[in-house]
């Protein structure tokens, strides 16, 4: 016997609409795991230094509970799509792990986080890169994030690319 075409009709929108259904689930599951990678919750955030010249010297940050972040950028110049290697000093804190997230001011530029080795004595150092921007000097913000058995603390400092 012939299934009529009203009947095929109402099958389709059946699978179409339990595709949709699979597809919104799914991507929910992805955007559930992912966010705390992107937007991590931070226990701690330290004030920001406008003083700090990173071009300069490596800078240093402070956290109420008496912790200090110094963060330094080599070389000096912060070449944008150049190998680029970073140093963070502790003193004071606990650090579980230690990533420098990178982060546009003035436009989103993407997930652009570097994973710090741990060198001892509270000293960590990675490599990474700065990805090009359309403008010729960009301002970023360095937010040193510090996994301590506390929660996550963020040190933010500021600079500007070179073009």
């Amino acid at each position: 016997m012939a299934v009529n075409h009203r009947q095929r009709v109402r099958w389709l929108w059946l699978w179409v609409g339990l595709g949709a259904v699979l597809l919104l689930g799914s991507l929910f599951t992805i955007v559930h795991h992912v966010w705390p990678l992107l937007h991590p919750s931070l226990s701690q955030i330290a004030p920001l230094d406008p003083r700090c010249n990173l071009r300069a010297e490596p800078c240093e940050s402070r956290f109420g509970s008496g912790g200090r972040v110094r963060f330094g950028i080599e070389p000096r110049t912060i070449p944008v799509a150049a190998p680029l290697r970073f140093e963070v000093e502790l003193s004071g804190l606990m650090a579980e792990s230690v990533e420098v997230d990178f982060v546009g001011v003035e436009m989103y530029m993407g997930f652009n986080r570097v994973t710090l080795e741990a060198l001892g004595d509270g000293r960590y150092a990675g490599h990474g890169m700065i990805p090009v921007c359309t403008s010729e000097r960009m301002t970023w913000e360095a937010r040193v994030l510090i996994q301590t058995p506390d929660g996550l603390l963020a040190a933010p400092f500021r600079f500007q690319s070179a073009p």
